[in-house]
């Protein structure tokens, strides 16, 4: 009896983990095709010349006692082109808007001079936006349906469980580099594009004396796009789910905030306004 029940255990080793070492034979480009299919059939997403992604966005702040914020979110792309946009019901957070318009980017002011904390990792990595990165599959800028263009080093990166599901990792470094560790994953099963991560680690600064200098602290910044809930709208698999997690922290501390969209309504090559991609004032 002993010697089954232990046949039995390494039966069952071994059907599980099967899957996750033939998922590492997986190649990028492997991964990037499966992926791009989990969307829309090829002939598909050839007609696809614009998106329009419209929902409800709730900002929370997690280590600050500021109140929730909640409004409109609004993302409207064209080609590579990308527009995201939020309407918010606070009065020192009113809006948020990011702009690419195929040759450069835009990160509207949250008041007078000032940006958000978003806003400012967007304006200090503009790359995320020009080369089709932020917002994954919300946009038709997205990097893989343009991928022709981008001639960025992709690699993969392993696997990880993701909210209970295994993922598949890609390493992603955009063409002209960047001091961002980002990487992209997909779910093992369906593959698609569920979570992209930012990350950053500054060392500490030197301070006047050698005590000084011993206080100071390396500042570490994490933002991560989450997309779940996808539903299938005009033959096309999109997330209705969108939640930004801001997290940064160093010597003030740390800061974490949450972005959480729900997307309730697509429209798909509806012709855009030209002035949407405008930086305006």
């Amino acid at each position: 009896m002993k010697h089954k029940i232990v046949l039995s255990t390494l039966l069952f080793s071994m059907f599980v983990m099967v899957p996750f070492a033939n998922g590492q034979k997986l190649t990028a480009e492997e991964i990037i095709a499966k992926h791009l299919d989990s969307i829309a059939s090829a002939e598909k997403r050839s007609t696809v010349k614009s998106l329009i992604a419209v929902g409800e966005v709730r900002v929370e702040y997690i280590t600050q006692k500021n109140q929730p914020a909640a409004g409109r979110i609004v993302l409207a792309s064209e080609g590579n082109k990308l527009f995201v946009g939020m309407s918010l019901n606070a009065a020192d957070y009113p809006q948020e808007k990011f702009i690419f318009d195929g040759n450069k980017t835009s990160v509207g002011l949250v008041r007078s001079g000032t940006r958000s904390v978003l806003g400012n990792f967007i304006q200090s990595n503009n790359v995320i936006l020009s080369q089709g990165i932020f917002s994954g599959t919300l946009g038709s800028s997205w990097v893989f349906l343009n991928a022709g263009g981008s001639k960025a080093k992709i690699s993969t990166s392993g696997t990880k469980k993701i909210n209970g599901h295994g993922a598949y990792g890609l390493s992603y470094s955009p063409k002209g580099g960047s001091d961002l560790n980002i990487t992209m994953y997909f779910d093992m099963e369906t593959f698609r594009h569920i979570r992209t991560e930012y990350s950053r680690t500054s060392s500490a600064s030197m301070g006047r004396t050698p005590d000084e200098s011993a206080r100071q602290s390396e500042t570490r910044l994490k933002i991560i796009e989450d997309f779940s809930d996808f539903k299938e709208f005009k033959e096309l698999m999109l997330p209705s789910k969108y939640k930004i997690s801001y997290s940064v922290s160093g010597q003030n501390g740390t800061t974490e905030i949450e972005w959480v969209s729900n997307i309730s309504e697509f429209s798909v090559n509806e012709k855009l306004d030209p002035r949407t991609f405008e930086a305006g004032d």
